[in-house]
């Protein structure tokens, strides 16, 4: 897909007396003739130009109907380091991936925020503030549902049922919080994003293209999930339940769906909707120690079966849907010297 940036420029005006750390810059087309810099201290908050706002230092308004009045809040914390918080209808990106709303995301120096309509800005260091031209007003914000071949994950806790009913509920939630903490940081060390916990499962999800890059990087991730996993459960400080062993099992499957996010103006948390959410939560039912702790649908394995091995387990009919599925069990990378 082209990306096509809005004309004119970003408006933003040159910082006041800087704050208490160092400067940073969101940068406009960089590298081009045409980069434009936004330097900040404390904070800047990106939104549309719609022309009924002047523009302030801590403000930078972009002409583009896809982005929000307010858009994204990046600041600057105590330590140094840098958040941004989607506030938007559509969603801000981070490398390409779809930040969750209204949750902070640590932005490090030279990663990308893209807005709106494919507006990329890059975030520095430091930078000198530049005085940029007018922009026309654009009107309200158009809502874009932005459909992509993504991967899915689901991460269950198995015998959480009984986990409930029989487990000291404090303990119980203490641990809980626990992994889902340390699984959170796997999934963003592996480029993902985490929709959502349910209880006893994780929801996380790679967007991609035809290419499969997404169904390789979330079977990297399952491995490591269920790594991780399996580090908890021996580890009597993070895991306090000695008498109710901890063991999860996981699912991935790929195909068409639909983000969007919800809760009006401001939103308040993301919609993933389409056949692999439900496939995914469907097959992971369906491990046991004979089929392995991760299963997939056939897509993520011809995606990703150049890079990963993996053991067909047959077909399966899951619940909801027409047809059984072929479904196969992610075992492992493959080393250098393996074959398809």
């Amino acid at each position: 897909m082209t990306v096509s940036y809005p004309d004119p420029p970003p408006r933003c005006l040159a910082p006041q007396l800087p704050g208490g750390g160092p400067a940073f810059a969101l940068v406009w087309r960089r590298g081009t003739p045409t980069e434009q810099r936004c330097v900040f201290y404390d904070q800047i908050e990106i939104g549309r130009d719609d022309g009924s706002c002047d523009v302030a230092p801590g403000l930078m308004l972009i002409a583009d109907q896809a982005i929000s009045r307010r858009h994204c809040v990046v600041r600057q914390a105590a330590d140094g380091r840098c958040f941004a918080r989607d506030v938007s209808r559509n969603g801000t990106r981070l490398d390409g991936r779809r930040m969750v709303p209204n949750v902070e995301v640590e932005v490090r120096s030279g990663q990308t925020l893209t807005v709106g309509t494919g507006v990329e800005l890059v975030l520095e260091a430091s930078g000198v503030a530049t005085s940029l031209p007018g922009a026309e007003a654009v009107g309200r914000t158009v809502g874009i549902a932005a459909s992509s071949i993504a991967t899915v994950l689901v991460g269950d806790i198995r015998d959480y049922t009984t986990l409930v009913r029989r487990a000291p509920a404090a303990e119980l939630q203490k641990s809980i919080n626990h992994v889902f903490e340390i699984l959170n940081g796997t999934v963003g060390e592996h480029q993902g994003t985490v929709k959502e916990y349910q209880g006893d499962a994780i929801l996380a999800f790679w967007e991609g293209n035809v290419s499969g890059t997404q169904a390789i990087a979330a079977c990297r991730a399952a491995l490591a999930l269920d790594r991780v996993a399996r580090a908890v459960a021996s580890d009597a400080s993070a895991w306090q339940l000695p008498d109710f062993p901890l063991e999860m099992d996981w699912a991935l499957a790929t195909g068409l769906v639909l983000l969007d996010s919800f809760g009006g103006v401001q939103p308040t948390g993301l919609s993933l909707i389409g056949e692999p959410v439900v496939l995914a939560f469907r097959l992971e039912k369906f491990a046991t120690p004979e089929t392995g702790r991760i299963l997939t649908c056939r897509v993520t394995r011809d995606m990703a079966c150049g890079t990963f091995t993996f053991r067909d387990l047959g077909r399966i009919q899951a619940k909801g849907f027409d047809q059984p599925d072929q479904v196969f069990a992610l075992e492992d990378e493959r080393r250098p010297d393996q074959t398809t």
